[in-house]
């Protein structure tokens, strides 16, 4: 059971990351945090923005929470480093009682002379309380990191395809546990995009509209359009920093010639 914790824990995003102290019985706390996305202005009033957290468990729950600059590699993964001298957060540590909500404030007070949007995030994380001796217990820690945009006025995005080729490769197995595990693991067939942006305001790859058009090897026409609610199911959020890049793979089952590929992306 406890396998299948950690491998349900891996899957919230992102956003979401957990740790698992390992006992025998199973202490679920309950919390939520609202928005998980927030765009700010460099100054003025909108360089505010006020985040929600919700304690639905039975008991008072400590919290602390930090602003971290965020990297987001090409194949997403998360680099956190601290920003707290960008940020005014308050309170930065509270006790939040069962059933009750505490919200954060978070101000931007870095630099105000900004030429691009500047990718942040707000850590939330749940502090690890003691149990009573002599009791055999799991706490399941969930830690949130809200994404914070500081974007100034005057920027936009622009979405570039800098690659895009059709390729078969293996199915990851990571999320299954070794008694799961295919002796071979499954083809999987789709074409690897490599996504930029050319402009100074992020966009989320995962909410754009994707417009997909090419030939099969067998020689017939290709078309695949995606909404952004469709591609969100498909790839996630897919932040894009300004002058970054993010490689995603679109599952297809068809063959497909990569030379002529085009895909267009409208954020």
């Amino acid at each position: 059971m406890l396998q299948r914790v950690k491998r349900w824990v891996a899957r919230l995003v992102g956003v979401v990351s957990a740790a698992v102290f390992a006992l025998t019985a199973v202490v679920a706390e309950a919390s939520r945090v609202s928005p998980m996305i927030v765009e700010i202005k460099p100054t003025g009033r909108d360089s505010v923005a006020r985040v929600e957290l919700t304690n639905d468990a039975q008991r008072d729950i400590p919290y602390e929470v930090e602003m971290m600059r965020g990297e987001i590699s090409p194949e997403g993964q998360l680099s956190l480093t601290s920003a707290d001298e960008q940020f005014i957060v308050s309170p930065p540590q509270t006790i939040v009682e069962a059933n009750t909500q505490q919200v954060f404030r978070i101000q931007y007070v870095g630099e105000e002379a900004l030429d691009r949007s500047q990718v942040y995030y707000l850590s939330v994380k749940q502090i690890p309380v003691a149990f009573e001796e002599g009791k055999n217990q799991v706490q399941v820690v969930i830690n949130y990191n809200v994404l914070v945009n500081v974007v100034p006025d005057g920027t936009s995005p622009q979405a570039s395809v800098r690659s895009a080729s059709y390729i078969e490769r293996e199915q990851s197995t990571d999320d299954l546990a070794d008694d799961e595990k295919p002796e071979e693991a499954p083809l999987e067939k789709g074409i690897l995009v490599d996504l930029g942006n050319d402009g100074n305001r992020y966009f989320f790859a995962g909410r754009s509209d994707w417009s997909i058009s090419a030939q099969t090897t067998a020689g017939e026409p290709f078309e695949q359009s995606y909404t952004g609610e469709e591609m969100s199911r498909l790839i996630g959020a897919g932040v894009v920093g300004p002058g970054k890049n993010r490689i995603f793979f679109l599952p297809t089952e068809k063959e497909l010639d990569t030379d002529s590929l085009q895909i267009t992306v409208d954020p």
